[in-house]
């Protein structure tokens, strides 16, 4: 092999590898290439957050500005490693699955209460001697 062959074969590996390098860095910048989402567990767990503050909310209407977003989020993240440590499997987990049923089946309690309260609270601040159509 002559040095001329030699050189020309060096030249071309070399443009063999920098083409590599340039497709690599390219590839990295595709819209379909993402970085793992750390939310990404998160996300999975997000109902629970949802559907608590959606049951506190419902009873409770002056809470709902604390309920952003972000503290939804925030919740579902502190569960992962929980979720995690005890081998619960996402929102389809048996145990998560009766959270939230037990959670939507003693919200028409909540409520009832909620109206009785109401109720009584009304009752209590009708002038004295007014009955119960308004007359006295």
């Amino acid at each position: 092999m002559t040095e001329q062959e030699i050189n020309t074969m060096l030249a071309a590996g070399e443009n063999i590898d920098a083409g590599a390098a340039i497709a690599m860095e390219e590839a990295q910048q595709l819209p379909g290439v993402l970085p793992p989402d750390p939310d990404a567990a998160a996300m999975e767990w997000l109902i629970v957050p949802e559907g608590l503050a959606w049951a506190i909310t419902t009873a409770f209407p002056e809470t709902a500005q604390y309920y952003t977003p972000e503290a939804k989020m925030n919740l579902a993240r502190a569960i992962v490693p929980v979720a995690d440590k005890y081998g619960w499997s996402g929102v389809s987990s048996p145990e998560v699955m009766l959270g939230m049923a037990a959670i939507g089946f003693a919200m028409p309690a909540v409520l009832a209460y909620k109206e009785r309260k109401a109720m009584r609270e009304a009752e209590a601040n009708k002038p004295i001697g007014q009955g119960a159509d308004g007359n006295g």
